[in-house]
């Protein structure tokens, strides 16, 4: 059994242009994809990706927009989601939150397979809350495709629900798509009709996601991301006179776009799928993810990343239409949140909220041990190993720093451990890549033996 222990030592700062707020970025620091943020008063609330990590969609909670803390999770039942067998990178992709006639809504979908003779497509479905905490059971809907959104018109009451989908199942053309929905079915109560397709050639490249609709002054908006989630990566706007459109593309296109910068030239990189927002104060925002460029690789995945929001001419700029860069002379060690180191004795009565599990648990996983002062976790050992595509008995928790450093210490046990049984700790990308070092049964003697191993898709060093 393994166990997997990350501890977060320190973290760079990457920021935006400001209002009246210094911002350090990546707000969220360390793989939170997808970002969709709400206001509550004068909390904020922003869920992200979790993909094929146990639970489902983490939630973070804000008073000031720099510390954010991790709040609560939407999808903690298996009847909310199942991960049985999914690869790396499928399971539940962009959530999106919203509020609809005084509840919580939470929008997101499931990919189980990326098989293309099994032609399963994702599934999209929307959770209910009063708190944010506390998730209702998924109501399925009928359009499937990714990236779903709710939006209710403030002068009908009328509820849309907005996401990317293919123009049908030969040509597969993805596209902006919409109707009128039924929240207690998630059925269809309108015309089911392709919406706005971006600014960029539409064609079987084509990759319009994530639609954001809001409603600001007299006019609609619909926010989505184009050019796929790497280099090409962008946030474009259209508006309307009508939650259904025609759209009228900004002449500005794209708001945020690093890219065109160079896709070496500036740290931070794959700047899309925003939301906007405003405080409390009136002072408007955008939510974005963005990863940082570290010698041609992304050790942390996608980020949560925020920037200012100004208006000119009915149209917002972000970041007053200046790229997203490193540091700036405006910020000052006082004002960014400190990331601190996380230690972790097992002592609570539950497990800390940060530690995730592969997969779907088909059983309890692990045992909180109480030896006296002290805590512990014990795993409950299983037939899997961080190899298979399957549920192991491991404990994962993100890594949040470019430097840092993790270790666990192994509580005494009795008996040994044969050459198949391992426990330990791993840096852990996938099934297919992961780097593991922790006690294994001796191959050739008797006793237990120390083991490293590095894994590299079909490359295995042992």
């Amino acid at each position: 059994m393994r166990i997997i222990y990350l501890v977060s030592a320190l973290v760079t700062s990457v920021l935006c242009a400001k209002q009246d707020l210094v911002i350090h970025n990546p707000i969220i620091s360390g793989w939170n994809p997808d970002p969709s943020i709400i206001r509550v008063g004068s909390e904020y609330f922003i869920a992200t990706s979790s993909f094929e990590y146990w639970p489902g969609t983490p939630i973070y909670r804000s008073t000031d927009l720099v510390s954010w803390e991790l709040f609560s999770h939407a999808l903690t039942r298996p009847s909310q989601l199942q991960l049985y067998g999914v690869p790396t990178s499928a399971g539940s992709w962009a959530p999106s939150l919203s509020m609809i006639n005084g509840k919580f809504y939470l929008t997101s979908m499931i990919r189980w397979t990326y098989d293309p003779v099994a032609k399963v497509w994702p599934r999209v479905f929307w959770v209910s809350s009063d708190d944010l905490q506390h998730w209702s059971d998924p109501t399925w809907c009928d359009p499937w495709g990714i990236d779903p959104a709710l939006f209710q018109d403030p002068s009908t009451n009328k509820v849309y629900l907005n996401l990317m989908s293919p123009n049908n199942n030969i040509d597969r053309i993805w596209g902006i798509y919409q109707c009128e929905v039924d929240l207690e079915s998630g059925k269809c109560i309108g015309e089911y009709h392709s919406l706005w397709n971006g600014t960029m050639p539409h064609n079987a490249t084509s990759r319009p996601e994530g639609p954001k609709m809001f409603k600001f002054g007299n006019w609609y908006y619909l926010l989505i991301a184009e050019g796929g989630t790497d280099q090409l990566h962008r946030a474009t706007i259209a508006r309307s006179a009508s939650p259904e459109g025609p759209w009228e593309p900004n002449p500005n296109n794209p708001l945020i776009y690093n890219g065109a910068y160079g896709f070496d030239n500036l740290t931070v990189q794959s700047t899309g799928h925003a939301t906007l927002f405003n405080t409390y104060q009136g002072d408007w925002y955008a939510v974005f993810l963005a990863r940082r460029n570290v010698n041609g690789s992304s050790p942390l995945g996608r980020e949560t990343f925020l920037c200012s929001v100004n208006w000119e001419s009915g149209w917002p700029i972000l970041n007053h239409g200046e790229p997203i860069l490193l540091d700036s002379s405006q910020a000052s060690a006082s004002s960014k949140a400190k990331l601190e180191p996380f230690y972790d004795a097992f002592d609570k009565a539950v497990l800390d909220l940060s530690w995730y599990h592969l997969r779907t648990p088909y059983v309890q996983l692990y045992t909180l041990a109480h030896l006296g002062d002290s805590g512990g976790v014990i795993l409950h050992a299983n037939v899997f190993s961080l190899s298979d595509r399957d549920v192991p008995a491991a404990i994962l928790r993100k890594q949040r720093s470019l430097n840092m450093t993790f270790s666990a210490e192994i509580l005494s046990f009795d008996g040994s451990l044969r050459s198949h049984q391992t426990i330990g700790i791993s840096a852990y990308l996938s099934e297919l890549q992961h780097q593991d070092i922790g006690l294994t049964g001796c191959r050739n003697s008797t006793g237990m033996c120390i083991y490293t191993s590095f894994l590299n898709n079909e490359t295995a060093e042992v």
